[in-house]
């Protein structure tokens, strides 16, 4: 399932505490309290991070997670720690930080919109940022929005509520050329399915065909869709995946209500048919189209 995608609270743990100080420790006090916060609150009572340094989050228990009690300042410095060089040498986020009591901002360090890595990306980093929110002076029992842009203030993602990461998607089916499926909000139509004698010369592969499957997209959704074609997998009748081939394809943004067509290619055995598959990335939702190619 998804869980695969959440990352480590190790790397999160190391953003932290060298945004707390430059001992290597997390900072044992605020100096002066903002205004309107006591100075118990500001006050590090013990931050509680510490204690989950080598644990992956999906196994943290509720004990751990009773461990966590940040201030609001602590919480703060926590999200300027996310901004911060990983282990890499990369900085993932260029900023991270609160809008009002219930809201967070974080700023991909990006221009590159809702491509795949930046959408898959957002949810990863909600599952922990939601979590430690919860754990902080800034909770009060209402879920935080959590809204994720890139450089050109471009939003990605607003989420308002914990993604249900164990949620099983549904197998829509099987259907057939012309069959318009919708697969949460992303609805295809292949019209049509042919090889060609399209080649590219300057291909590393050399497939005994390449098929060639015409489709209409259109977005049903209420944000803007990311469509490409080379999401589809494809597999020939003794179940071998194939490749995508190098040539013109369908890869476009869609605003919603629009369509637009265009075509996917791909190096084939020959052994037809073929079984073409579709999946929603956050739902895992599928549909499969059986295509008989002549």
């Amino acid at each position: 399932m998804k869980k695969r995608w959440l990352i480590s609270l190790v790397s999160v743990m190391a953003l932290f505490l060298g945004a707390c100080g430059n001992d290597g420790k997390p900072a044992s006090k605020v100096e002066e309290p903002r205004q309107g916060e006591s100075q118990s609150e500001s006050n590090n009572e013990g931050t509680g991070l510490e204690a989950l340094e080598g644990k992956d989050f999906e196994s943290l228990s509720a004990e751990d997670w009773e461990k966590i009690n940040l201030s609001k300042k602590q919480f703060e410095l926590f999200l300027e720690g996310l901004a911060e060089e990983d282990e890499n040498g990369e900085i993932v986020i260029n900023k991270a930080e609160m809008s009002d009591d219930n809201t967070i901002k974080i700023v991909f360090n990006n221009s590159d919109g809702d491509t795949l890595e930046n959408t898959i990306t957002a949810p990863i980093f909600d599952a922990f940022i939601r979590e430690i929110y919860k754990h902080s002076k800034y909770f009060k029992d209402n879920e935080p929005t959590i809204l994720f842009s890139d450089l050109t203030g471009y939003t990605i993602a607003e989420i308002t509520e914990p993604i249900d990461w164990d949620a099983e998607g549904q197998d829509l089916g099987t259907f057939n050329l012309g069959d318009k499926v919708d697969i949460e909000g992303t609805v295809i139509t292949l019209t049509d399915a042919s090889y060609t004698d399209e080649r590219n010369e300057f291909a590393d592969e050399d497939p005994e065909k390449v098929l060639i499957i015409n489709m209409t997209v259109q977005n049903a959704k209420d944000e803007e869709l990311f469509f490409d074609a080379y999401d589809f997998e494809i597999y020939d009748a003794e179940g071998t995946k194939m490749e995508t081939y190098p040539i013109d394809y369908l890869t476009e943004t869609l605003q919603p209500g629009k369509n637009v067509s265009g075509r996917g290619a791909y190096g084939v055995s020959g052994k037809g048919p073929y079984e073409v598959y579709y999946s929603d990335f956050m739902t895992e939702t599928k549909a499969m189209w059986k295509i008989e190619v002549e």
